[in-house]
């Protein structure tokens, strides 16, 4: 009994011995796979009205990923901190102005981050207050600060100790299997070079993101990119970089998935309603990558992560506090609708539809000094969803985050037809507008006016967002108020007359709809 006892153990013994020999022996096979977990233009923290989304789920999708590969590493390829709700309201005296996004981010275990053009939404100390709460990588290859003394340099975090940490061109991430093999990924971030700030110096996105794939080429093994650009750079950037396989993007808000040559270009829907899982599988002895991109929904099969759930269920109150203090009860219903409004930006973008619509009737019943026309940018429509039934105060700040008044405008034929004519390049992005009392006789190419062409000559009355006059809108700079020639004249509420729904839009949609 005690002979084969002691065979037992002494087999055993030698099992686990032969096996650890194997596993430990250092024995490299050259063959390592990464895992990407890759999202994008994220402006929601919870999941949306059709039970989508939600970053909790996020959470709970990376650490399944991680248990089975611990070489997880989570991306998020620009726009967070604006536009959304809570980022507009108060908290302990301030704006939130993204603080709880990254909060959010922080507890969920993003890696790494690409500057997104709305990062640049709000004044540089918000943007630094927002670098500094984070715990994620941020990547600047094609931007540059310039700082109060005029001079430029990289953006940085300032840490508790005083110390500046420099948001860096590129970072080289280091992972190795069970076997020991080892791979140094280069990764890199490039921003589209719209919604310019003064604190902000750019470089051509393409042009860096060649520059620096050429610098990394003797640094690393691998590299992948991450880009907030229109599709068509992307595509764009890929055939100029064939040694970089994966190109995980931003700034469309529709997934979509190409291949320029080797290159996978990729790009997840919008608020985390998708998210892609991208298995990056390199041969280090051939020198060769191989991409598989998964598309994951985000929905009710995943349950949420425990402690990314409590971190955004703090900021829903802060929120709904916040709302009441601001002037909106956000449980307050507003209207029943009688059928669904889809306010999805695959819609808005690319046509008229019948939420715009919605929202100019609400401006020009506002309007006081008998306006020919108005406009909207549909980048002002920011809840990409699809409302039913009833619509509270919460879903009217949901629809138009950013807020701010509309104005009357009178402005020459001229000019009014430029910015229609930039609206129809501005297709598929945030300035494509929606329009009222204005169509386009496609047969002869013209514009109409209250079913009449156009005429340049003539001075039209225009109820339209502030925003537009700013300029910053895409391809319309030339709308900008100061000394614009063709602006004869600016009609605009009081601002301290807070019975005047003109001085948010939000209010004017919700007595338009209150009204009807």
């Amino acid at each position: 009994m005690n002979r084969r006892r002691s065979l037992f153990w002494l087999f055993l013994f030698l099992l686990f011995s032969c096996r650890s020999a194997q596993t430990g022996s250092g024995k490299d096979d050259g063959i390592i796979e990464i895992v990407f977990l890759h999202l994008n233009d994220v402006y929601e923290i919870s999941p949306l009205s059709d039970g989508s989304g939600g970053l909790a789920r996020v959470a709970a999708l990376r650490q399944s990923l991680k248990a089975k590969n611990p070489n997880t590493y989570t991306i998020l390829a620009g726009d967070f901190i604006s536009p959304s709700v809570i980022a507009t309201l108060r908290h302990e005296g301030k704006r939130v102005r993204g603080r709880h996004i990254v909060d959010v981010l922080n507890a969920l275990g993003i890696d790494a981050v690409a500057f997104g053009n709305h990062e640049f939404d709000y004044d540089y100390d918000d943007l630094q207050a927002r670098l500094n709460e984070s715990n994620f990588l941020w990547l600047g290859t094609n931007l540059r600060l310039v700082q109060s003394d005029s001079t430029v340099g990289p953006f940085f975090k300032q840490r508790p100790d005083g110390q500046r940490e420099a948001c860096p061109d590129y970072h080289i991430a280091e992972f190795a299997d069970a076997d020991g093999t080892r791979l140094r990924v280069g990764l890199w971030g490039v921003t589209v070079t719209v919604n310019q700030k003064p604190y902000v110096c750019y470089e051509n996105p393409l042009d860096a993101a060649e520059r620096m794939s050429k610098a990394l080429r003797s640094k690393c093994d691998v590299q992948v990119g991450l880009t907030h650009l229109d599709i068509e750079d992307d595509l764009k950037l890929a055939a100029r970089l064939p040694e970089v396989p994966l190109l995980m993007g931003g700034h469309d808000h529709d997934n979509m998935l190409h291949r320029v040559g080797r290159t996978t270009v990729a790009k997840a829907d919008a608020n985390a309603r998708t998210v892609y899982v991208h298995y990056l599988r390199y041969d280090k002895r051939r020198g060769r990558a191989q991409v598989r991109s998964e598309l994951r929904r985000m929905d009710e099969r995943i349950p949420p992560e425990p402690n990314t759930a409590a971190v955004v269920a703090k900021w829903e109150k802060i929120k709904e506090e916040a709302l009441q203090n601001a002037g909106f009860n956000a449980k307050a219903q507003v209207t029943i609708l009688k059928a669904p409004l889809d306010c999805r930006e695959a819609l808005i973008r690319h046509q008229q539809a019948p939420v715009g619509q919605m929202i100019l009737n609400a401006m020009l019943a506002a309007a006081r000094e008998k306006p020919d026309c108005a406009l909207l940018n549909s980048g002002s429509i920011r809840v990409d969803d699809v409302l039913s039934g009833l619509i509270t105060e919460l879903d009217v700040v949901r629809m138009l985050p950013f807020g701010g008044g509309i104005s009357e405008v009178e402005m020459r034929g001229a000019l009014l037809q430029r910015t229609l004519d930039a609206s129809l390049r501005n297709k598929g992005k945030g300035g494509y507008l929606q329009l009222a009392q204005i169509t386009r006789d496609e047969s002869s190419n013209r514009w109409l006016v209250r079913g009449q062409p156009l005429d340049p000559a003539r001075t039209y009355r225009v109820v339209l967002p502030d925003f537009l006059l700013t300029g910053q809108e895409t391809n319309m700079d030339f709308l900008k108020t100061d000394g614009n020639p063709d602006i004869l004249r600016v009609y605009k509420p009081d601002p301290n007359d807070k019975t005047d729904v003109r001085n948010d839009i939000r209010h004017t949609l919700i007595r338009y709809w209150r009204g009807q």
